[in-house]
């Protein structure tokens, strides 16, 4: 498989293309964006803004902090509201039309755009019953179409459409210096687990009671193991819950007591891929970051948070589908093998390539340009609409489709457990 050469970016410089609109400020398609749980949200609205303009509405501090600062240049108008409530008054006072969401939390007030702020990964998020509340709904590529297809509710969405994955684009047409982490001439290893699961529900229906993650299991090894001879980048999910003596804590000490500093650098951002870019082989496990990593086309070594439970699978409704393209660790001894064996020839290109190319639609460097093009022909359509009705039928349409999901997931809760989390 050919993919345009990987060239390293970073979102402080921005390349203003012919058709971005000429003052974003101006908000002419009436869009806000709502923001809620994490910094990692924020990617999937950045490249959007210059085409759309457009206003930030977050009910989370860090969220706002993190625009009003990395993203200081491009002058987004971004609101924090402590309540959905006063998102509601805002909505309406600024007459916005549209809404797009990079998750699903949705307000009721305007048309709802979803456009999924990773939307690649295995785990059970896309084929959800929330999905039910959208008007239009953009996926990266036909796998999560395919999940969405196969769980039944693709026929319930008034619109939808295949555009690619936009956290792509820059890598392919924009070429700007990042600062590299090291120096040295060794081999540089990514360990990026996925979030530790806080919800207790969640708990209940994972193998381990970390969710997903393989962070508690696997990080302190991999980083002993890994450190004499390689560069280790670890970075973190953005959702992270730190508390006193936690995980976190025990790996910062670890890497003190080992005085492996200079070549163990720990990294919190909101956008992984510079960190990608700059890596010969990632350790993952249950993670979109291990299908953005695809892109970058090197070996994956994947960690298992659940070894005496999970396996690869070639069902793409296993959160176990990626696994297919890489070693996977089930005992300690593993780590340093498959590193090492990976990184002197690359096994499962030709597989991890296949996945890819069903996972992620045209990575042209033209998805973005796809998604506001989708956005603002949907837009489009209600322009003429009076404002009061179109805050009257979204507002019908939002109660009586999300009234719908609650239903069917109480259904499976009562007759399909197996569903529970869809």
């Amino acid at each position: 498989m050919t993919r345009p050469a990987v060239r390293i970016y970073t979102p402080e410089i921005q390349q203003i293309h012919t058709n971005h609109i000429s003052d974003p400020l101006s908000n002419p398609f009436s869009i806000a964006y709502y923001l809620v749980t994490d910094i990692q949200h924020i990617p999937p609205i950045i490249g959007l803004f210059p085409y759309l303009g457009g206003i930030v509405i977050t009910k989370n501090l860090q969220i706002y902090d993190f625009i009003k600062n990395k993203y200081a240049h491009l002058a987004i108008p971004c609101y924090y509201v402590s309540r959905r409530r006063r998102a509601h008054k805002l909505l309406v006072s600024q007459k916005i039309r549209t809404v797009i969401y990079p998750s699903y939390h949705t307000l009721y007030r305007g048309n709802a755009v979803q456009i999924f702020h990773g939307g690649l990964s295995d785990k059970n998020y896309v084929e959800s019953v929330k999905i039910l509340p959208y008007d239009l709904v953009l996926f990266p590529g036909e796998k999560t179409r395919d999940k969405v297809a196969r769980s039944g509710y693709l026929k319930w969405i008034p619109k939808w459409d295949l555009v690619g994955y936009p956290k792509f684009d820059p890598l392919v047409t924009r070429t700007v210096e990042v600062q590299k982490l090291f120096s040295n001439n060794r081999k540089t290893i990514l360990y990026a687990p996925t979030w530790v699961s806080q919800n207790e529900r969640l708990k209940m229906i994972k193998f381990s009671k970390y969710g997903e993650s393989s962070l508690h299991i696997w990080a302190k090894d991999i980083i002993t193991q890994l450190h004499v001879e390689y560069n280790i980048i670890i970075k973190y999910h953005s959702r992270i819950y730190r508390q006193p003596g936690d995980i976190y804590e025990e790996i910062d000490n670890l890497i003190k007591t080992l005085g492996a500093s200079d070549v163990i650098k720990v990294a919190i951002d909101d956008n992984i891929l510079p960190f990608m870019a700059q890596a010969d082989l990632m350790i993952s496990d249950m993670s979109t970051a291990c299908y953005e990593w695809f892109h970058f086309d090197k070996p994956i070594v994947f960690a298992n948070p659940s070894p005496e439970n999970y396996k690869p699978s070639d069902d793409i409704s296993s959160n176990t589908y990626a696994w297919q393209a890489g070693d996977v660790i089930n005992e300690s001894q593993d780590i340093l093998q498959f590193v090492r064996k990976n990184l002197v020839e690359d096994f499962y290109r030709e597989k991890r390539n296949e996945i890819f190319k069903y996972a992620v639609f045209k990575p042209d460097g033209k998805a973005t340009e796809r998604q506001a093009q989708a956005i603002i022909e949907f837009t489009k359509r209600f322009e003429r609409m009076p404002y009061w009705w179109l805050l009257i039928s979204a507002w019908i349409r939002r109660r009586s489709r999300r009234t719908a999901s609650k239903v069917l997931n109480r259904y499976y809760r009562l007759f399909k457990k197996s569903k529970i989390g869809k």
